[in-house]
């Protein structure tokens, strides 16, 4: 019976080192707007690649549901802690994100930047949309609308790289006939700015074209022109394809919007991580960790009404 115990205690440890040694692999998103459309199709995007993967692994979605840098810190802090194997994070704010994102390095924990970058990190890689590119686009596009002689507005809050190289590329892409009226700070919310841009069209009321830098602002500038009576008058550029912003495009309200691709972030970011777990026989460029490219640009394009049709059921997660 002694042999016996000692026996089936041994199987025990073995079955119990055998499981831990196949344990599966966890990964999480952190993001600084939880509940967002734009990141719901960016963490579907990321468990369809953790399937493609391998089905074993886990994931997860963590963040506030405000935006908020400082709490997407923390939340990278208790997912050191709990010793995931990846994490993939949009920086709410360029700099805040800094420390933690390097502890987990430090801890070889790889982390892909996405959507928004923290490029002062010893983050692995940036999976989104080159920015300026994208502001640029929304630019020329709004100037053609305004025949290159627009008075124009734009709604975006400071803090944010990506926000900063959106404006820049959009002033950029303008053609010397338009003029940049007035900015306002939106304080990242959709009734700020509503408020503010109604202010502005109220002090201005020659502009005739808007560009909203992120996804809260389009709703905020249509409202604010529904307010004033100048539907017509004033041209919307938004930016992304939140529901809202569909929606508006739909009633012609908007006239269009920047369409990013979250889905593909999301994507590919899981892949890089995974990827940064797994490293080859080749030495990487930044070993321990396997092979990752610096950058991932997944583009942009404008959604017109005609080409709405795709964007019209988000993930529900």
């Amino acid at each position: 019976m002694k042999k016996f115990i000692i026996l089936m205690l041994v199987m025990i440890f073995l079955l119990t080192f055998v499981a831990a040694s196949f344990a599966a692999e966890r990964y999480a998103m952190v993001v600084f707007l939880k509940g967002s459309e734009f990141f719901n199709w960016a963490y579907k995007g990321m468990i369809d690649a953790a399937e493609m993967l391998d089905p074993s692994i886990e994931v997860e979605l963590q963040g506030p549901s405000t935006w908020d840098a400082a709490l997407e810190a923390r939340a990278i802090e208790q997912l050191i802690a709990k010793g995931v194997n990846g994490v993939i994070v949009t920086a709410g704010e360029a700099s805040a994100l800094v420390p933690a994102i390097n502890k987990a390095i430090d801890a070889k924990i790889p982390v892909i930047t996405f959507d928004s970058d923290a490029p002062a990190s010893k983050r692995l890689s940036f999976v989104g949309t080159n920015n300026y590119n994208a502001g640029y686009v929304a630019g020329k596009a709004i100037s053609e609308w305004l025949g290159g002689k627009g008075k124009i507005g734009i709604s975006t809050f400071p803090g944010p790289a990506h926000l900063a190289e959106r404006v820049e590329g959009f002033t950029a892409a303008l053609a010397e006939g338009d003029e940049i009226v007035a900015i306002v700070n939106d304080e990242g919310g959709v009734a700020v700015a509503e408020t503010q841009l109604t202010a502005m069209l109220q002090a201005n009321p020659d502009i005739d074209g808007i560009f909203a830098a992120h996804g809260n602002p389009g709703p905020g500038a249509c409202a604010a022109v529904r307010n004033l009576g100048r539907q017509g008058k004033v041209e919307i550029m938004g930016f992304d394809f939140g529901m809202p912003n569909i929606e508006l495009i739909e009633k012609g309200e908007m006239r269009g919007t920047v369409g990013q691709d979250p889905y593909l972030m999301g994507f590919m970011s899981m892949i890089l991580a995974y990827n940064a777990n797994h490293p080859t026989e080749i030495t990487a460029q930044r070993p321990p960790f396997g092979h990752v490219p610096p950058l991932v640009d997944t583009g942009v394009s404008i959604i017109y009404k005609e080409n709405i049709g795709k964007y019209m059921s988000p993930p529900k997660l």
